[in-house]
């Protein structure tokens, strides 16, 4: 393309062109890439969550989150916060702590786990309730379940209303840990 290329031109049917593919394409682009940061903060949550219940699986988590006499971790005040902030240490970058509730809770038997956890489903209709979280402090031998909830901010809620699966325009992140505690 010479001088008589586009800025030459002067009917504008170009500009007026790229005017009306460029929102659409933008917008499926933005779209893209909002939904791949969130299934990659699902990802790292759901990593988080595992890689900071080794210490419930172990049996280590007694002596750091249960014993009055040992300060706890992190200058938390309370052991569920404690373990939150054990689940934010795992994922810096991508998970806002203020937004993140965690549940922990040991079960004798792998059927009353499963029980219990289809009455305390956090997530009902478009509503997001952890007021029931709690930590617990599982026993030996005892199916352990971990639950961690967050609130995820969507950039693009009105273009991508979707997405969101909860009022205010967020998404519930959800990540669970299920095992048994080493005798």
């Amino acid at each position: 393309m010479g001088s008589n290329g586009f800025s030459s031109n002067q009917n504008g049917a170009t500009a007026v062109e790229f005017g009306l593919v460029a929102m659409p394409f933008l917008l499926v682009v933005f779209t893209i890439i909002e939904t791949a940061l969130m299934l990659w903060t699902n990802q790292v949550l759901q990593d988080a969550v595992t890689q900071a219940s080794r210490t419930l699986l172990t049996g280590e988590s007694v002596a750091i989150y249960s014993t009055p006499s040992n300060p706890l971790p992190h200058a938390a005040k309370t052991s569920t916060e404690a373990f939150r902030l054990e689940v934010c240490a795992q994922a810096p970058a991508l998970v806002d702590c203020e937004k993140l509730r965690v549940d922990v809770r040991g079960y004798a038997t792998p059927a009353e786990a499963l029980a219990d956890m289809a009455k305390r489903n956090p997530l009902s209709g478009r509503t997001l309730d952890t007021s029931g979280f709690s930590y617990n402090q599982p026993g030996t031998n005892q199916v352990v379940v971990v639950w961690a909830a967050l609130r995820y901010s969507l950039y693009l809620s009105g273009w991508s209303n979707s997405l969101a699966n909860i009022d205010g325009g967020e998404r519930a992140i959800m990540a669970i840990a299920t095992f048994r505690n080493e005798p």
